[in-house]
């Protein structure tokens, strides 16, 4: 009897995947950008607060960044189809860097967080990238102001980030931004209650803070601020130029091992 050869390309499974894998890297052209801002604003989170998520992705304000994850060989490279979302991202993260005042380093709070689709893992992968990235970029804490729900708590608690007693950020840092500090705390939309600020180390041990040399300009506060702001050199705000903070499909996916590990016994979330 002739043995029948199984055809796997009707897996489900493997029909789910994405062809050619993940690849994920800093929002460095228009299409990339404006790829991620449609992406942030297909969630309803952030369509009260479109014009800041705006500002912060396209242009960059408030010392933002942009990172993105994209299959291979879908990546957004024209404007219109971006715009109009016939070419896509399949997640988008928003950082503000934050470098500190008294050493030369940085830390990061997460502004805008978004996946195309819900539980494929888009959001984990990224996420996953998105701190190595910032961990070459000497980064060595991460902050998240997570959404007041049961999914989105999981979420972050799943990757690792949790309320601290003492924080890991010195007290200058932890400053709110109406008072002339760096930190953006985050309230609910709805209850204007204060959301719980979730803290990540990236770094761990073996790492010095170098003093920062040269003194920190500023600049006197306006009408409705009583204070100074700092005002940061671009390259204050990064180690390398955006095309080059890029993450291959086969780098992201060794980073990905140690995760699935982790959460052996489990089904893993990609």
């Amino acid at each position: 009897m002739p043995c029948r050869s199984r055809d796997r390309s009707r897996s489900p499974r493997r029909a789910a995947r994405v062809p050619g894998g993940c690849c994920a890297f800093e929002a460095s052209k228009n299409a990339h950008r404006w790829a991620a801002y449609e992406c942030h604003l297909s969630k309803g989170t952030f369509i009260r607060e479109a014009c800041q998520v705006r500002t912060r992705v396209i242009a960059g304000h408030a010392q933002c960044r942009t990172f993105v994850l994209c299959a291979e060989g879908q990546v957004p490279k024209n404007v219109s189809k971006a715009k109009n979302r016939e070419e896509q991202v399949l997640a988008a993260c928003t950082v503000r860097m934050n470098p500190y005042r008294r050493y030369c380093k940085m830390w990061g709070q997460i502004m805008h967080m978004s996946a195309r689709e819900e539980r494929k893992g888009y959001g984990s992968k990224l996420v996953v990238a998105v701190e190595e990235l910032l961990r070459q970029e000497g980064v060595d804490i991460l902050l998240a102001y997570p959404a007041p729900t049961t999914a989105a708590q999981k979420f972050w608690a799943k990757m690792g980030y949790q309320q601290q007693e003492d924080s890991f950020l010195p007290d200058e840092e932890l400053i709110p931004r109406y008072e002339g500090g760096p930190l953006w705390p985050e309230e609910n939309a709805v209850t204007e209650e204060p959301l719980d600020r979730l803290e990540k180390r990236l770094l761990v041990g073996g790492t010095q803070w170098a003093p920062r040399e040269g003194e920190i300009r500023t600049r006197p506060g306006g009408e409705d601020r009583k204070f100074r702001e700092v005002v940061w050199n671009p390259l204050d705000l990064r180690t390398r130029k955006p095309p080059e903070v890029f993450l291959t499909a086969l780098q992201l996916q060794a980073l990905l091992q140690p995760v699935r590990r982790r959460m052996r016994g489990k089904r893993p979330p990609f």
